[in-house]
């Protein structure tokens, strides 16, 4: 059972100041503005739906296999995925952080693909 007391909303109080404090990074900055430029280029967005559209005939429409590698190695496509990542390792950090100060043997998978080696690290 969940007991409302000082405890929690000092809990809730520390994760808005970290949540607030996030957002300010230079990480997340860079996602903003990536995910910004992805979102406002129109023919990266009209090439995105065909794609969804007919993603059950890439493998038999050479097109669509063209227009699926046009959309992957599309820039803007790279750098949001890039700002995704390091948005994503950063997290990794606070939650290794986290879970280190409750115990050592917690592992937490970080699941970056971008990032050399296995998708599971053990902090």
């Amino acid at each position: 059972m969940l007991v409302i007391n000082d405890e929690l909303f000092q809990i809730e109080d520390s994760i808005t100041y970290t949540v607030e404090r996030l957002v300010e990074t230079s990480e997340f900055e860079f996602y903003w503005i990536a995910k910004k430029k992805f979102d406002e280029d129109i023919e990266l967005q009209e090439k995105i739906k065909i794609l969804d559209k007919n993603k059950n005939f890439i493998e038999f429409r050479p097109e669509l296999e063209q227009l699926q590698k046009d959309i992957i190695f599309n820039e803007k496509v790279y750098q949001l995925r890039i700002a995704e990542n390091d948005v994503q390792t950063l997290l990794s950090e606070i939650t290794k952080n986290i879970s280190h100060a409750l115990s050592k043997n917690i592992n937490i998978d970080e699941n970056l693909p971008i990032k050399k080696g296995g998708h599971h690290g053990h902090s």
